[in-house]
């Protein structure tokens, strides 16, 4: 069986380089049925169905991928799958069901709490819609992941983005000072706090 797939596997991916689209979904579809577990085809699927314009299909594949990813114990490769989705649902459901979109988004982040794109559409969908409050948590919170991954600078413009959004804000505020505070003291200590 290993040595089928190898060889499908080699079939497909010359048919996916050479935009052979149908041919490639073809061999792809039969190493899932020889191992419906491989979630890297389920990915590859994915982006094929993007690429032909089948955005409900092309979910599927992402959602199956994510799910077993997270499975699998693989975040970074569920983030990939996850940012995917984050896409298609800005794309396919936010344009006509706001409630469902911004579901399917909470349902990513309580899977994935470190989903910045889940964030970032969930935090630019409320402001759109003028749910100001909603949509500073939500930049609030995407800051606080960035300051959690070191990555100081964002968080800075997060929570600065948040002020600017509701000036009276408490939490908002006392997050901006204390990052403020926390990058002058690394960057007069010669250590500056941001982001690669």
């Amino acid at each position: 069986m290993a040595d089928q797939k190898s060889l499908i596997i080699k079939l497909a991916h010359i048919y996916y380089h050479t935009g052979s689209w149908d041919k490639a979904m073809v061999e792809y579809q039969k190493i899932i049925t020889l191992d419906p577990h491989d979630f890297n085809v389920r990915m590859t699927l994915g982006e094929i169905y993007l690429k032909k314009g089948d955005l409900e299909r092309a979910y599927k594949e992402f959602e199956t991928a994510a799910g077993g990813f997270l499975g699998e114990k693989n975040p970074k490769k569920a983030l990939g799958a996850f940012r995917e989705l984050a896409h298609l649902i800005q794309k396919i459901v936010e344009p006509q069901d706001m409630e469902r979109a911004t579901a399917l988004y909470k349902e990513i982040l309580a899977k994935l709490p470190e989903s910045t794109e889940a964030l970032v559409n969930l935090r630019d969908l409320y402001q759109r819609h003028n749910q100001t409050a909603a949509a500073v948590s939500y930049t609030i919170r995407l800051g606080d992941l960035y300051n959690q991954q070191d990555y100081a600078d964002k968080a800075e413009a997060e929570y600065s983005t948040a002020c600017a959004m509701d000036p009276n804000n408490a939490e908002a505020k006392a997050k901006l000072e204390k990052i403020r505070f926390d990058l002058s003291s690394d960057s007069s200590a010669g250590f500056p706090k941001t982001g690669v």
